[in-house]
């Protein structure tokens, strides 16, 4: 969690702890908040470039004239009575307040500190570890890797959060303002339902699974989206940009499948999405036949074997991770 801090106090402690001046407290909190978010450290060496540009302007830049600092202690809005007070020569050794002034005035010009903040999440969350947002929505964590960031207002005037890793989400319904979920260039919208997302960026792979309720993902670079119903699945990575959905899934981590009736066709679309194989069936007349099954951690062999009793027919495995499903003659 990133504590309640105004800009100015913000920009005064990281300034004393650029010029080394910050005490043994502060410099710990410093650390810790550049710890916390990977903006923290971007808006902190912003901070440094823009006191390097006043020191190196201290020493080459001439001294100005009356009419250059009544410009500059308008914009700054300082009272007259300070404007008339004598401006003395820059030398070599000054404070760390003089540069917070000079500070202040290019971070104002600039605009790069307010950009930061107003950027800047509202809470972090590192797993594994289970918490309650604002609205009542309940986040678990799951793995060391797994990071959820608040945005900024959340509750307010949004409900979105970015998710790195593992987590499942149990969201409090507010139709008036849709939870959404940051997967990079995808998103996960819901207006309340409990589902577990697994992305991981870095492998380019997204899955989504739907507990209860309903959610809509998102691709924004392919403009293409899917709405997802109660154990449905979709899954996608770079070698398969096109999103694979499967139905009828009750928990894809311990490959917990559920059919009813269901035809082996939509049987197949959910095994080869869960198991990540291929399987071909020599005969279309067995797609039509129902299947009524449990399975749970069964290794897809097995699968294979329910599936074809199942149908009265027979399967063989015909290479790496590939099935045939075939009648005799």
């Amino acid at each position: 969690m990133i504590p309640s801090f105004s800009d100015e106090a913000l920009y005064t402690l990281l300034c004393k702890y650029l010029l080394d001046e910050a005490d043994q407290e502060e410099r710990a909190w410093v650390n810790s908040w550049l710890a916390d978010h990977e903006d923290n450290v971007q808006l902190l060496e912003a901070l440094r470039k823009v006191l390097d540009t006043a020191a190196a302007q201290q020493y080459s830049m001439p001294v100005s004239t009356d009419s250059s600092w009544d410009q500059l202690y308008s914009r700054m809005n300082v009272d007259e009575k300070l404007a008339d007070e004598p401006i003395l020569t820059p030398v070599s050794n000054f404070s760390w307040s003089t540069f917070l002034k000079v500070a202040a005035v290019l971070l104002l010009l600039v605009g790069v500190g307010g950009w930061f903040l107003a950027t800047r999440p509202a809470a972090r969350y590192n797993g594994p570890v289970a918490t309650t947002l604002a609205d009542g929505s309940k986040i678990e964590l799951k793995g060391d890797a797994s990071s959820l960031s608040v945005a900024k207002g959340f509750n307010d005037k949004n409900r979105k959060v970015e998710l790195k890793g593992s987590a499942v989400f149990d969201i409090t319904a507010n139709p008036a303002q849709p939870f959404i979920v940051s997967l990079g260039h995808t998103e996960v919208k819901v207006l309340g339902t409990r589902f577990t997302v697994n992305y991981e960026p870095n492998k380019s792979v997204l899955q989504v699974h739907v507990s209860s309720g309903k959610v809509m993902v998102i691709d924004h670079s392919r403009s293409d989206s899917v709405i997802l119903t109660e154990g449905m699945l979709l899954q996608q990575d770079a070698n398969k940009p096109d999103f694979r959905i499967a139905a009828h899934v009750l928990d894809p981590a311990n490959k917990s499948l559920t059919f009813r009736n269901v035809p082996l066709e939509e049987v197949l679309q959910t095994v080869t999405a869960v198991y990540d194989v291929k399987v071909v069936v020599d005969n279309t007349s067995l797609l039509k036949l129902t299947i009524n099954a449990d399975l749970t951690g069964s290794p897809i062999d097995s699968v294979m074997e329910t599936l074809a009793v199942s149908t009265l027919a027979h399967w063989e495995k015909t290479g790496d991770r590939q099935y045939r499903i075939y009648k005799e003659r």
